[in-house]
C-alpha cells in the first residue's frame, strides 16, 4: 500500500445500532470497488471485519476493526464498530480518532436509542456525520418518510444527497442529487421521468444549506444567480465539515445498490484529517486508541498519528514511562491482515506490531519531551463481578489471562480487592463480561466463574463498654501461657479509624507486652466479630492487666487482647456499615420519573438533577452498593436502552436491620459448619 499525504486520507467511523448492517456494508464496499471477488456475509461468518471467532459464532461484532483501502488516489480508513451497548466503548474510541462518522440506519428500527447515542457522541466530539439508510430493498417506509423521521429525531439539517429509485422489492437503483444522474441496475442512466420533478425539488432544498455554508455563496444565491458546480462542491464540503449539513444517502448492503456512489461521496465530502491534527510540530506523535493480541503475531497497538511522520526503524518513546524502543514494523490493517509500510503520515491510522509496553491512551513520540496527546474519552465501566477459577490452584493463571485481556479494552478493569480478598472484573455489561470469560477459555485454556462481587461491609460498635477483660491461661506441662488485659472500648467518629491508648500504670503489664495486646486487637478487628467484616472506628484504652514472670509471652498477650476485644464488641451494641455509592444517571426527561421511582425501590436518595448535553439530565443519587448488582441491565430496561450512569464510592453508613440480620445469620451458620 502506498504512503498518503494528510489531505488524501479519510478516517471514517462506521457506526450504528446492532442489526443496522455495518459489517455487511464494509464487505459490500470492498466488493463494489473490486477489492474482493466474493462478498462475505455476516450469517456465513466470512466477512472481512468480523474475523474474531466469537464474532463469527455470534454473527455480530464485539470489537472494532480497521479496514484500510486505496481508491481514486485516496486512502480510506474505515473503522467498523459494534452496535450493542456493552461494546459502546469501541464506537466511542473510533468516533474520537476519525474525522467523519458514517451513521448507518436500519429503516425498520429507525432512530433508536443506540443510534441517537452515537449521533450525540459524534456531534459532541465535533465530527462530520454522513447518514446511510441501509436495507432500502426491504424498507417498510418510503425514503421521504425516513428522511422526515431523521430530521425530527436527529437534525433538521439532514439533506438527501443520494435518493432511491423504487421502494422495497422494486428498489433498483439510486439518484445522485449533485450531478443529477441515476444508477439503475448497475448502469449510469438519465433520471427516470417520473422522478424528475421530485428529485429537482429535493435538490433545490439541498442547495439552500450549501449556499448558507459560505457568505460569498449566500450573497450570490440571494441575488438569484445560480451556483457553479465548483461552488456547490465547496459549499457542501464546508457545510459537512462544520456540521451545518448532514448528508443522507441510501442503498442496500446486501444487493450492493448505491454503495459505490456512497464511497464516491465520502471521498469528496468526508473531512480529511488536516483540521484536527496538532500544529507547529514536525516530530512524530501518536495516540494509542485500540490494542489486541493476534495469534502468531503478538501484541498490536493501533495509533492515530497526530503530528509528524512515523518511520519504521526509528526509536520512539512511550511518554508515560519515558522508555524507548525500536519500531521494526508499521502495518496498515485490512481486517486481520497486516500490510507493512515504511512510513505513515500525519492523520493516518496504522498499527505498531510487536511494540510492547503500551496501553490504550498512551502517547508515543520520537521526542522524549513532547507533550501528551489529548486522551480519548472512553466510557467508565460500572458493572462489577467477582472472578473465581473453576479449577483449584489456577488463581495466578486466571489473573494473568484477565490482565492480558483488559490491556486491549479501555472499558474493562481487573483488580484484586484487598478487603474482600476477591479478584474483580469491571465492565460495561453482563454480555461483555461473559464474552471475556469465553475468550479466556479459548485463548488461555482457563475456566472462570463470575459471581456478584462481594460487598465490603464494615462492623463497628454502638456504645462504650468498660472494664472488659481478656485472660488467656494455658498449662500443659512445662512452660505455660499467660496473658491478661483489661480494656475500655469507645465508639469513634465515622472515618476516624482505630486508636489504641496505653493507660497502664504501675507496671501491671510490662511495656514490652503492650504492643502484643494491640497487635492481637488489630488482628481480631481485621477478621470481624459478628459477621466476619473488618471492625472500624473504635478507640481502645488499655487500663489494666497482669502477667506471669515465666509463662507470659507476646503470643499470650496477643490472644488475651483478641479475647477482650471479641467480648467487648458483643456487648457494645455492634452494627454493620454498608458502602454507599454516588451515582450520576444520564437520561432524557422522558425517563427521569421512572428512574427516580426505581431509585426509591433501591433505597436510593436523590440529591438533585443537573442539565447535561443533548437535552439530557443527570440525576444524582446515593445508593447502597448491594442494590447496584444488576443496575446496568435494569437501567437499560427502564429507559429503553437510553440511560447510562457513573458510580463512585461516597461513604459508609449503618445498614438496615434486615441486611444486618441476614449477614450475621450467614456468618454464624458458616462458623458452625466449620467447627463441626
Amino acid at each position: 500500500m502506498n504512503v498518503y499525504a494528510t489531505g488524501d486520507i479519510r478516517n471514517i467511523a462506521v457506526c450504528g445500532s446492532s442489526g443496522s448492517g455495518k459489517t455487511q456494508l464494509i464487505d459490500s464496499i470492498l466488493y463494489s470497488l473490486g477489492k474482493i471477488n466474493r462478498m462475505g456475509k455476516v450469517e456465513e461468518g466470512n466477512t472481512i471485519s468480523d474475523y474474531d471467532e466469537i464474532e463469527k459464532e455470534r454473527q455480530s461484532s464485539v470489537n472494532s476493526s480497521i479496514i484500510s483501502i486505496e481508491y481514486k488516489n485516496k486512502k480510506i480508513n474505515f473503522i467498523d464498530t459494534p452496535g450493542y451497548a456493552d461494546f459502546y466503548g469501541s464506537s466511542a474510541g473510533a468516533i474520537e480518532v476519525c474525522e467523519s462518522v458514517l451513521l448507518v440506519i436500519n429503516p425498520h428500527e429507525g432512530v433508536d436509542v443506540a443510534a441517537k447515542k452515537l449521533w450525540n457522541k459524534a456531534r459532541s466530539a465535533g465530527k462530520a456525520v454522513i447518514v446511510f439508510i441501509n436495507f432500502m430493498d426491504n424498507a417498510n417506509k418510503s425514503f421521504n418518510e425516513i428522511v422526515a423521521e431523521l430530521k425530527t429525531e436527529l437534525s433538521p439539517d439532514i439533506a438527501p444527497v443520494i435518493a432511491p429509485v423504487g421502494k422495497a422489492d422494486s428498489f433498483k437503483g439510486i439518484v445522485r442529487m449533485l450531478d443529477k444522474t441515476a444508477v439503475i441496475d448497475g448502469n449510469d442512466v438519465e433520471i427516470p421521468g417520473e422522478l424528475s420533478e421530485s428529485i429537482q425539488s429535493t435538490r433545490e432544498e439541498l442547495i439552500d444549506p450549501i449556499a448558507a455554508a459560505d457568505d460569498s455563496l449566500m450573497e450570490k444565491y440571494l441575488e438569484g444567480e445560480g451556483l457553479e458546480e465548483e461552488e456547490i462542491e465547496k459549499g457542501l464540503q464546508e457545510g459537512v465539515k462544520a456540521g451545518k449539513i448532514i448528508p443522507a444517502a441510501c442503498g442496500s448492503s446486501i444487493k450492493t445498490i448505491g454503495i459505490k456512489a456512497l464511497v464516491d461521496f465520502l471521498i469528496k465530502y468526508a473531512s480529511a484529517p488536516t483540521e484536527y491534527i496538532e500544529k507547529n510540530s514536525e516530530d512524530f506523535k501518536g495516540i494509542v486508541f485500540k490494542a489486541e493480541a493476534q495469534r502468531h503475531v503478538g501484541q498490536i497497538n493501533y495509533i492515530k498519528i497526530v503530528a509528524g511522520v512515523l518511520k519504521a526503524g526509528e526509536y520512539i518513546y512511550n511518554l508515560k514511562t519515558k522508555e524507548k524502543q525500536r519500531l521494526n514494523q508499521i502495518a496498515i490493517k485490512y481486517g486481520n491482515q497486516n500490510f507493512n509500510v515504511d512510513e505513515a503520515k500525519t492523520g493516518d491510522i496504522c498499527a505498531l506490531i510487536k511494540f510492547d509496553g503500551l496501553n490504550i491512551n498512551d502517547t508515543v513520540s520520537i521526542s522524549k519531551d513532547a507533550d501528551l496527546a489529548e486522551k480519548i474519552d472512553f466510557p467508565v465501566p460500572v458493572v462489577e463481578r467477582g472472578v473465581y477459577p473453576k479449577n483449584e490452584g489456577e488463581e495466578e493463571k486466571v489473573a494473568k489471562a484477565f490482565s492480558n485481556i483488559i490491556d486491549s479494552d479501555a472499558t474493562l478493569k481487573f483488580e484484586f480487592n484487598n478487603t474482600t480478598k476477591e479478584m474483580v472484573i469491571i465492565g460495561m455489561g453482563s454480555l461483555q463480561l461473559s464474552l471475556v470469560v469465553k475468550k479466556i477459555k479459548k485463548r488461555y485454556n482457563a475456566e472462570v466463574i463470575l459471581t456478584p462481587s462481594k460487598i465490603a461491609y464494615r462492623e463497628t460498635i454502638g456504645k462504650s463498654v468498660s472494664d472488659v477483660r481478656g485472660k488467656y491461661k494455658k498449662q500443659s506441662g512445662g512452660r505455660g501461657q499467660y496473658g491478661d488485659c483489661v480494656i475500655n472500648m469507645i465508639p469513634a467518629k465515622t472515618g476516624a479509624g482505630f486508636e489504641f491508648v496505653d493507660k497502664i500504670v504501675g507496671g501491671r503489664i510490662p511495656s514490652n507486652y503492650i504492643p502484643a495486646v494491640e497487635k492481637g486487637i488489630k488482628e481480631c478487628m481485621s477478621k470481624g466479630v459478628i459477621a466476619g467484616y473488618p471492625v472500624v472506628d473504635v478507640t481502645i484504652e488499655l487500663i489494666d492487666g497482669s502477667y506471669h514472670d515465666v509463662d507470659s509471652s507476646d503470643m499470650a498477650f496477643q490472644v488475651a487482647g483478641s479475647m477482650a476485644f471479641k467480648s467487648g464488641v458483643k456487648n457494645s451494641a455492634p452494627y454493620i456499615l454498608e458502602p454507599i455509592m454516588k451515582v450520576g444517571i444520564k437520561v432524557s426527561n422522558d425517563y427521569t420519573g421512572a428512574v427516580m421511582g426505581d431509585l426509591n425501590s433501591r433505597r436510593g436518595r436523590v440529591l438533585g438533577m443537573e442539565p447535561s448535553d443533548n437535552n439530557m439530565q443527570v440525576v444524582k443519587a446515593l445508593i447502597p452498593k448491594e442494590m447496584l448488582s444488576t443496575y446496568a441491565e435494569d437501567l437499560r430496561s427502564i429507559t429503553s436502552g437510553e440511560g447510562e450512569y457513573t458510580v463512585e464510592f461516597d461513604h459508609y453508613e449503618r445498614s438496615p436491620s434486615d441486611t444486618q440480620n441476614r449477614l450475621v445469620e450467614t456468618y454464624t451458620r458458616k462458623q458452625e459448619e466449620e467447627n463441626k
